[in-house]
């Protein structure tokens, strides 16, 4: 007789299809995570350029208290970039298919795992990882008293092909998260965000990508400063719910991804002005569910 954990998976979902395609068809949201970072990019330093002479000379008038609050709030600054995020531990889930509508759930070892980042200085952090093998993506992000820009964004992901001409899926997953962030500022701008959400990406039978049912980026924070900045923050979540629908047929496969992404922008440390940020965000997910009905 067969034991609880002898559901047959492998026979409802077949072979997933090459981790290379799954990546490939990834280069359409890297084309537009890149987008976004040279314009964020080209709009913050076309910014600071123009307030540089505002605050040289307010700088100048109030020389000795600024290059005190800015010696302190760079120390504030290097002591939130040298915090690690500590990864998160999940919920517990059993691998298992669902009566009725036919549901599955995935738990690690995954399919598939991807990462990208950008930065515009060499100074700066963009560390990212994705672990399909545990089901983990983090990224770490710090201009590091650095004038800099750094963007990140990492993810795991299952293969999926459905075995009847068509239906509509219910895609959920409920990741567990660690994040610390932080923006310290004076006369000039500092950014962090951070976000996570479903990706799902349709693939003909060839292995090319022709449609991105999902785009899911909740955002967790977000925030501008120039003035004194929001400080640190940290916060986790045992379960974050992540949930979608799209329409799936047999003609074609899918990949079905997790993602967790951020930004930061900080203009390095000068004599009247200055400010750092950072982004740190680890996820952890047990399951990745879905239902074809």
């Amino acid at each position: 007789m067969p034991s609880r954990g002898d559901f047959p998976q492998a026979q409802l979902l077949g072979k997933a299809a090459p981790a290379a395609h799954a990546r490939r068809g990834m280069r359409l949201a890297e084309q537009e995570l890149q987008r976004r970072f040279k314009q964020r990019r080209d709009s913050v330093n076309g910014s600071a350029k123009a307030l540089t002479p505002l605050a040289e000379a307010f700088g100048q008038q109030n020389q000795e208290q600024l290059q005190k609050a800015l010696r302190s709030l760079k120390e504030l600054d290097r002591r939130s970039g040298r915090r690690g995020v500590v990864v998160p531990k999940p919920m517990s889930e059993e691998a298992r298919v669902f009566a009725g509508s036919i549901g599955i759930a995935r738990v690690p070892a995954y399919d598939y795992q991807w990462t990208w980042s950008a930065k515009d200085n060499n100074s700066a952090t963009a560390s990212v990882a994705a672990n399909a093998g545990g089901g983990q993506q983090s990224f770490s992000l710090w201009n590091n008293s650095a004038g800099a820009h750094a963007w990140g964004a990492a993810a795991v992901g299952v293969y999926f092909r459905p075995w009847t001409a068509n239906g509509i899926v219910n895609l959920w997953a409920n990741p567990a998260i660690n994040y610390n962030w932080w923006t310290y500022c004076a006369l000039a701008s500092a950014h962090s965000d951070g976000w996570l959400g479903l990706y799902v990406g349709q693939y003909t039978l060839a292995g090319n990508l022709d449609r991105v049912p999902v785009d899911q980026q909740i955002s967790l924070w977000s925030d501008d400063s120039w003035w004194a900045g929001a400080g640190g923050h940290t916060s986790s979540n045992s379960g974050y719910p992540l949930s979608a629908w799209f329409t799936v047929d047999s003609d074609h496969w899918y990949a079905m991804w997790v993602w967790i992404g951020g930004s930061i922008y900080g203009s390095g440390w000068g004599a009247f002005s200055g400010s750092g940020a950072g982004a740190q965000l680890s996820a952890s997910t047990p399951a990745m569910n879905l239902v074809l009905y």
